[in-house]
Parts: C-alpha cells; structure tokens; sequence
C-alpha cells in the first residue's frame, strides 16, 4: 500500500519539475532579448567627481521606456572618481566602469557596449551638468537633438551625430 503512494508521489514531483524546467526554459527565452539594453551610454571620464554621480543617479531614476546600460571608462582620474564608479557599479545592474589601462585592443566599443545603439559622450573635460542631463533626457526620450557633439554608434557598424539643437538650452 505505501509502495502505491510513493510511486504516485514520485511521480508527481517528476512531473512538477519537469513543467517548472520547461516554464524556466520558455520564460528564458522569451526575456532573454528583453533583458539587453536597446541603449547604452559610453561616458569616457577624466576628473569628473563633482558630477558623475548624479549624472548616473538621475539616468538610473529617470523613468524611460527602456533603462539603458552604462558604461564609463576612466582616462585617469586624479580625483575621487574610481571610487564614486566602484559604489555605481555595486549599486545598479547595468552601470559598469574600466581604467584606461584595462582596456585591451581587442575590447572594441561593440564589445564592451550591449545595446543596439550606443551614445558616446567625451567628459574628459569640464561640462555643465544641467546641459548634460538635459542632454541624455531627450536622447533617452526618443529625441536625436543634443547639445554636446555626441557621437552615435550602431551595432551594424555604421555611425552619426546627434543634431546639435539650441531648443534644449530653454
């Protein structure tokens, strides 16, 4: 009698981990694209402690349609960069951060990046923050206007320009 009930029983939890395996392999699938970025941003940094920081917060607390993955590479920053990006890349999923020195010659920016399209804003000299954010918000909102010389590359290796436009100063 018991021999009849734990055949049953094994037979069930057989059954149930199987449709659990197989739920997991379809919902992999199926999330497997959504979960890379359509976006990414590539902040190439130099001594940029005073705004960094908020700049990532407020891109990572923004609500936009997709959340786009950060990448900043550090040019040898003398200040509290390296650590501000250590605490980034602790605290959100899609910020990640390499020193200059790290990069090899095969990392490719189409390598390191995961988007479909990547942004590319050069901070290795003094910006204005308010400019920046204003900047990233409407490139993040769907707008190819920027106000800083942002170069756009895309994964089937052709590359632009975001139009420079005075309309987002006001």
């Amino acid at each position: 009698m018991y021999r009849g009930w734990f055949i049953a029983t094994a037979l069930l939890i057989a059954i149930y981990c199987l449709l659990v395996f197989i739920r997991r392999v379809v919902v992999c699938k199926q999330t497997g694209r959504a979960d890379l970025p359509e976006i990414s941003l590539l902040f190439l940094v130099k001594n940029q402690q005073n705004i960094i920081e908020g700049l990532v917060r407020s891109i990572f607390s923004g609500t936009y349609a997709k959340q786009p993955e950060i990448i900043a590479i550090d040019f040898g920053s003398v200040d509290q960069t390296k650590k501000i990006f250590q605490c980034l890349a602790k605290e959100y999923n899609y910020f990640r951060y390499l020193a200059c020195e790290e990069l090899k010659l095969s990392n490719t920016v189409f390598n390191l990046c995961r988007g479909r399209v990547i942004y590319c804003f050069d901070l290795t000299s003094p910006i204005n923050y308010g400019l920046m954010t204003k900047t990233i918000n409407s490139i993040l909102n769907g707008s190819r206007s920027s106000l800083y010389r942002t170069r756009v590359l895309y994964k089937n290796e052709t590359t632009g320009r975001c139009n420079h436009s005075y309309y987002l100063v006001k």
